[in-house]
């Protein structure tokens, strides 16, 4: 690459010389006519003509009715309008929101999308609507929803549900269901609390927990070791797993084809490959397109916490009328501790023990499991006592696995909500007791000798020869804490967002003064509360951010149970491929909503 200053990009260009159209603003949305004689308008004839056949069989079998969901609030979960998309430096897959991009909306309020920014690489792909049919705004998930099924029993939380606008009867809303009748609940760290009406109880609040099939639905991917830019690879970009700092490791690492494969041989010493979030931003993309040397001062290296970020949310829009094109960014203003690792092990040996590793708050939880009989027990470095779903307390939570002996085996271990949970090949795996509660509240930790949160997850292995591949990092769904701002809770702490990421990107100030100020912001006196009375409920969006939900509606913040219409139960037609062969079926993303 030259040193010069890249060029204008094409949409800049274009954008500067396109005359500004005169702006009407209706006080209604009319929707457009439709062209049959458009890409579009062929595409969903097409696409109209599969559904109504599928319709057909579905209410036969279902009664149920169809909705189509038209924004991003329940992203990933559920897609609204969105764009489908390839990252042009990792290959990576991912999904931008597009809701300005809509059809319903007349054309000279309709805004472009001309950027979105990967996930893993956080590169900007700049849109292409002539010349890449992946760059096209797709219609949102068509869902079938059982209208019938409150009819029979209650709603269960984190049931996916469609229901009336308490404060525009005409609208439907499609939200989780996080709160139910007769709870008093408090948002905190990211998780939902129920608290005891008994001043006097023991136990104050206890945490809500998700149910397996739910958490492993709402978990969000983070990092992917199958999707590495090669231009961070060609300018020295650190990989994000090594054995740090360990001058003795055993860790050899291949690279094939763009993904990596970590390989450890038969070692009595437990040593950690490790993760550090070493996400690159602008400023350093700016330099490899500029082609300038990249480098990572020593502050950046030692890692950087997982935020909430959203890549759904972060994109380039055109501006309406005179106005310039406008950044929505993920605002990523909050620490996630809640995550999960999934790891393909490749066992060549008959003997030994594997271990996963996940951080939160400094403290270490540790799955081990011997590969003689596929006993997995559980420990963590806090002195947190373990206890079962009931709250009897388990001194050592231990599970039968098939992790026995040579073979290949899919790991997902997580910590969310306090609690420790393993998938083997897909399957949950239940402990004989796996909750946990910590010993106060709960802030990111990192020392000389530990690197706590800044390496929040590893995996390592003893008296075995194992191959480890397609490392994953996932976050759990942080629900930020806000009530009846009238605006999207982005930022629970009302602090600078410049301020959060310097904290965030620096483990050395995690716990002085600069730090605590801003993660002890979270945990407040005014912490606000959800009263619920009688038939009513508390909708949240998996989007948390960009979710208009009952933390921040005007009016009350509940839901009336009179105004449920029912429980979504599967994606029977998400938009369909355009590569390789136009209009194909989404076969993956039909199934049922967890």
């Amino acid at each position: 690459m030259s040193n010069k200053r890249r060029k204008k990009r094409a949409y800049e260009v274009e954008l500067e010389n396109t005359p500004k159209p005169e702006v009407d603003y209706p006080s209604t949305f009319v929707g457009p006519v439709f062209d049959f004689f458009n890409r579009r308008g062929v595409r969903e004839t097409i696409e109209s003509i599969v559904i109504a056949v599928v319709l057909a069989m579905v209410f036969r079998t279902f009664g149920a009715e169809a909705y189509i969901i038209p924004t991003g609030s329940m992203a990933p979960t559920l897609q609204g309008q969105h764009m489908d998309v390839v990252c042009d430096q990792c290959g990576y897959r991912y999904r931008a929101g597009a809701s300005e991009d809509n059809t319903t909306i007349p054309a000279n309020l309709r805004r472009r999308i001309l950027e979105t920014q990967c996930p893993f690489c956080r590169s900007e792909l700049v849109m292409n609507k002539n010349k890449d049919a992946d760059h096209v705004s797709n219609n949102g998930d068509r869902i079938v929803v059982n209208k019938f099924i409150y009819d029979f029993r209650n709603p269960d939380r984190f049931d996916v549900i469609v229901f009336k606008d308490p404060n525009n009867g005409k609208v439907n809303f499609i939200k989780r269901l996080v709160g139910l009748p007769n709870e008093d609940l408090i948002i905190e760290n990211g998780d939902v609390f129920v608290l005891n009406k008994d001043l006097n109880a023991p136990v104050r609040r206890k945490i809500v927990r998700k149910p397996p099939e739910k958490l492993r639905a709402m978990l969000q991917v983070v990092d992917d070791t199958d999707y590495v830019a090669q231009e961070l690879v060609d300018h020295n970009w650190p990989a994000r797993w090594q054995a740090w700092g360990r001058s003795a490791s055993d860790w050899e690492t291949g690279r094939d084809k763009g993904k990596y494969k970590f390989s450890l041989t038969n070692t009595e010493t437990k040593t950690y490959l490790r993760y550090r979030h070493l996400v690159p931003e602008q400023s350093d993309w700016d330099k490899i397109e500029n082609g300038k040397p990249v480098s990572l001062e020593p502050i950046r290296i030692l890692g950087r916490l997982i935020g909430d970020y959203y890549c759904y949310n972060s994109r380039l829009v055109s501006g309406l009328a005179n106005d310039a094109p406008q950044k929505a960014e993920s605002p990523e203003n909050h620490w996630v501790g809640d995550l999960g690792l999934e790891v393909n092990v490749k066992v060549e040996s008959n003997s030994g023990k594997l271990y996963l590793d996940l951080v939160e708050g400094g403290v270490h939880f540790e799955l081990a499991v011997d590969l003689s009989n596929g006993q997995a027990e559980l420990s963590n470095s806090g002195g947190y006592p373990f206890s079962d779903n009931a709250g009897a307390p388990i001194a050592t939570p231990l599970a039968e696995t098939p992790i026995k002996g040579s073979g290949d085996y899919d790991i997902l271990f997580t910590n969310c909500d306090d609690q420790l949970r393993l998938w083997v090949n897909g399957k949950h795996v239940k402990f004989s007791g796996s909750c946990y509660l910590p010993a106060g509240r709960v802030n990111p930790k990192w020392s000389e000798t530990d690197a706590g949160d800044a390496e929040p997850a590893g995996v390592s292995a003893t008296g075995a020869d194992v191959e480890f591949s397609r490392l994953r990092i996932f976050r759990d769904i942080y629900y930020s804490s806000v009530l009846g701002r009238g605006k999207y809770p982005q930022n629970e702490t009302e602090l600078p967002p410049a301020k959060i990421q310097t904290v965030m990107r620096n483990p050395k100030v995690w716990e002085a003064k600069q730090g605590l100020e801003v993660f002890n912001a979270r945990f407040r006196e005014d912490t606000p509360m959800f009263t619920l009375e009688e038939n009513q409920f508390l909708p949240m969006g998996d989007n948390s951010p960009e979710s208009s939900d009952g933390r921040i509606w005007n009016g009350p913040h509940f839901l009336p149970g009179e105004l449920l219409i029912g429980r979504a139960l599967f994606v029977y037609w998400p938009h369909s491929k355009n590569k390789p062969i136009p209009y194909f079926p989404n076969f993956e993303r039909m199934g049922p909503i967890r």
